[in-house]
């Protein structure tokens, strides 16, 4: 054998070496690709299951789907996993499956309900499937502040904010009444009731002449003028006093609240933009804001103004006539007629 044979065949010795080098190299490649790119069965979503909808009802729009082993399969995964993408026996379920996922879906579907609404498309997951007493163990005295009560009214659907109120909005509380003072302009009118009721400084009418002189004559025929008319300022003023008040102020102001109808803060349903007409309107307040607010259910009609979220609110002072003002409208009353008096001389 020559020498250029000799060196010819070490040179094709060496590229076949090479080549089953790269070979190798490449196949290596292509398995550490393979393994990072395998596909998996899972389960998905083929439409939206709202929140609460039993495994049973949902079954029928959850299929077999394909997945990247990579989004599947990492350490605490609730997603439901078949197997790999087939079902050849010579794959390697520890390479190309994920054998610690879960995989029964019939087993986490029984007896269970939708935690959440699951998207369509969404891939299946244990924890998406919770027992309906999840739900029904939910309290909302859990949510209310320590030193604050919770308390319900019903306004109508126009004075609910048009329905779009939901727990966590702030409102304020407007109350609205007519309060018929009949019989109070009777009291102001009788001298000796006045005095009674509402004290000595009521008590004292004015004196005033006529501008006529009233009397009788004897029975000589002449003249005899009578008593100077006593006239009394504060039934004069009584009379100025319209027979109702109608008034409507704003009671409470930034109330949160809690829950409307069955939407609570511990429990969203999730009704977005949608009005929910005329529901029982839960408020998060104190003690003494819910004794205003139950006496404003009892004797007015009751109407929410909705304010913005994630803007501070700047309380401002109501001047309407409220429950308070009426306790103090015997002192403005008084203030007029002690100025009506003055006027007179009195």
């Amino acid at each position: 054998m020559g020498r250029r044979t000799i060196v010819l065949v070490i040179a094709i010795a060496l590229a076949a070496v090479s080549a089953f080098a790269v070979w190798r190299y490449l196949t290596t490649v292509e398995s550490d690709i393979r393994a990072d790119i395998a596909e998996v069965r899972v389960y998905r979503a083929t439409e939206l299951i709202e929140a609460k909808t039993t495994g049973e009802d949902a079954q029928p729009v959850i299929e077999e789907a394909l997945a990247l082993r990579e989004n599947v399969v990492f350490e605490g995964s609730t997603v439901l996993c078949v197997g790999p993408k087939t079902d050849n026996e010579g794959e390697d379920p520890t390479v190309y499956g994920c054998p610690e996922n879960p995989r029964d879906l019939a087993n986490t579907l029984a007896g269970k309900v939708a935690a959440g609404p699951v998207s369509a498309g969404q891939v299946i997951t244990t924890d998406q499937w919770v027992e309906i007493t999840v739900f029904e163990d939910v309290s909302l005295s859990e949510e209310i502040t320590q030193g604050k009560v919770a308390v319900g009214i019903r306004p109508d659907d126009v004075g609910a904010a048009g329905g779009f109120i939901r727990p966590g909005d702030s409102v304020n509380l407007m109350a609205s009444a007519t309060l018929e003072i009949n019989s109070f302009l009777q009291l102001l009118a009788d001298p000796v009731l006045r005095e009674l009721v509402l004290g000595s400084a009521f008590s004292e009418p004015g004196t005033t002449s006529s501008s006529q002189p009233s009397g009788t004559t004897d029975d000589s025929g002449n003249f005899v003028p009578s008593a100077p008319e006593e006239e009394d300022p504060i039934a004069n003023l009584a009379k100025t006093f319209p027979t109702q008040l109608d008034f409507t102020q704003t009671i409470l102001q930034d109330i949160e609240v809690i829950a409307v109808g069955d939407d609570t803060l511990p429990n969203r349903t999730g009704t977005g933009l949608t009005p929910v007409g005329t529901q029982i309107v839960v408020l998060e307040v104190t003690p003494e804001q819910a004794e205003m607010i139950e006496y404003a259910r009892q004797y007015t009609s009751v109407a929410m103004a909705l304010l913005p979220s994630d803007v501070p609110y700047t309380p401002f002072e109501s001047t309407g006539v409220t429950v308070d003002d009426l306790f103090t409208l015997i002192d403005r009353i008084e203030a007029q007629v002690e100025a009506a008096l003055g006027g007179t001389g009195n």
